[in-house]
């Protein structure tokens, strides 16, 4: 019965479900708790709302500022955004009202579906059940990825669409690898008067039947996803550019692989037209086609749109950390980009004190595990990349990399939270590293001594999540019990 069970169970499909559900569950519960707005849904919501067409007063549109937005960009001041979130966050709106479980139902759904992606991606890496289960399981307990999952911001949609374009990129090069196994050729030899024997021309012959196809479906698709990861948040185009370097770097080894000579150069002049279309040209016409309705709403006038655009981007760069006039940091939460692998200031959306002595708070924090942990993982990554030219630990380090060194360079304003894409990444990089650690074996022995280091590492992520949960969740805790959950001076 015990086999029958553990056959049943150790299938790809459960995995997947069963993170799923959990990840469902806990992003659910409890979700329209505060019944009031917290941090950023003080606009991204209320934008949604105007998409929709609903009064000021079912949008709480209460102030000048908004009144103006609403008139000149048919938004809020979350205009400096494109569309594409704000429109996720209105289908939650139309489909649960505009309460604050309404404009938080579509984070929920996709931050689980985020859980998911990642999951269907370590089944594609590492192909065990065990594997894909834990990899979604140490996600769904992710802290970051969580409490973003139970807000109203742009993040996790951003962290989907990413996840998506990722799963879609390895699902194109599978699609390809299954079609480059060049069958042997055992027809009889051609009569003719070119001696077909000579290197350059066998190998012509062979490059021939070595596929190259411009339609690939699975690679246009991950340029739709990205493209809406773009047309939600604009540091997006760092997975595109990450998702470039991966299709174009695998394309040279596929062909060196098969013993094409100038592999490097014949990607180049036969890939390049491809890949500017898919990632490219597709996340461009996704970016347009998000802001439809701002085109129904002002009419279809690119000379406006562009100038928007143009609007959008001095916005961005002129942000300064310093208050020009006080001097001052501009928000006491501010976290440059080095800083946020490190944990060193996590960001308070929500306090309340209900009573002397107790305190309610949401704090958008990570799990230490999984963002100390890839301090280590992903530096193994990179080794285990080079020594071993492990494909896989390659895709890992090159999506974070991309995903995270390229704010280490952003002069604007930063704070924790847009660090939640990377954390899928963080996330793969330790089950990389603790699915290599659990393999090692004892010369001469079957025994695999450090099975339990990476049972240890997944209990003490999850652990540390149930530790944190009431401080993620605004539940009522004793002062006594939330100084625990506040280890440096810089968490408070």
């Amino acid at each position: 019965m015990l086999v029958f069970l553990r056959d049943r169970l150790n299938r790809p499909v459960v995995a997947v479900v069963a993170v799923g559900l959990l990840a469902g569950v806990l992003r659910f519960t409890h979700l329209g708790f505060p019944e009031r707005r917290i941090f950023d849904e003080y606009y991204y919501p209320k934008s949604a709302c105007i998409y929709l067409g609903y009064s000021d007063a079912r949008c709480d549109i209460n102030s000048a500022d908004e009144r103006y937005w609403r008139m000149a960009r048919n938004d809020t001041g979350a205009w400096v955004h494109p569309p594409l979130g704000k429109w996720m966050i209105a289908v939650g709106e139309l489909a649960s009202g505009t309460d604050s479980f309404g404009w938080r139902v579509s984070s929920a759904v996709t931050g689980t579906l985020s859980v998911v992606a990642l999951a269907m991606i370590a089944q594609l890496l590492f192909g065990a059940p065990v594997w894909t289960f834990v990899a979604g399981l140490l996600l769904a307990t992710e802290n970051l990825n969580f409490v973003q999952s139970r807000t109203s911001m742009l993040d996790i949609f951003v962290t989907f669409w990413i996840v998506v374009g990722f799963l879609l990129l390895l699902l194109d090069r599978r699609w390809i690898d299954r079609r480059t196994t060049v069958p042997e050729d055992t027809s009889e030899p051609e009569v003719t008067t070119v001696d077909d024997t000579e290197p350059d021309a066998m190998e012509t012959r062979f490059e021939r039947r070595f596929p190259q196809p411009l339609w690939r479906p699975w690679r246009f698709a991950a340029g739709v996803a990205f493209g809406c990861a773009f047309a939600t948040k604009w540091s997006g185009i760092t997975a595109i550019m990450g998702a470039v370097v991966l299709a174009f770097a695998w394309e040279v080894v596929r062909r060196k692989g098969h013993h094409i000579s100038h592999a490097f150069w014949r990607t180049l002049q036969i890939e390049t037209f491809g890949l500017v279309l898919a990632f490219l040209a597709v996340p461009a016409l996704v970016y347009i086609v998000s802001y439809t309705g701002w085109f129904v709403h002002f009419g279809f006038h690119l000379g406006e749109w562009a100038s928007m655009q143009g609007a959008m981007a001095s916005f961005q760069e002129h942000l300064t950390s310093i208050d020009p006039v006080t001097h001052q940091p501009i928000h006491p939460y501010l976290a440059q980009a080095w800083k946020w692998i490190l944990l060193w200031r996590p960001i308070l959306y929500y306090t309340a004190s209900p009573s002397a002595g107790v305190r309610q708070v949401i704090y958008a924090n990570g799990n230490p595990a999984i963002f100390w942990g890839a301090i280590v993982a992903l530096p193994y990554a990179v080794f285990a990349w080079w020594r071993a030219r492990d494909w896989r630990a390659g895709f890992i380090v090159v999506a974070a990399l991309f995903l995270y060194v390229p704010w280490l360079f952003v002069s604007r304003p930063q704070f924790f939270f847009y660090a939640t894409p990377i954390t899928p990444f963080f996330v793969l990089a330790c089950v990389y590293a603790i699915r290599r650690l659990s393999e090692i074996q004892i010369p001469g022995a079957r025994a695999r001594p450090y099975v339990p280091v990476a049972v240890a590492f997944v209990i003490i992520s999850v652990g540390l999540f149930i530790f944190f949960w009431p401080v993620m969740t605004g539940a009522p805790i004793t002062d006594a019990a939330f100084k625990l959950r506040t280890w440096f001076p810089s968490w408070i």
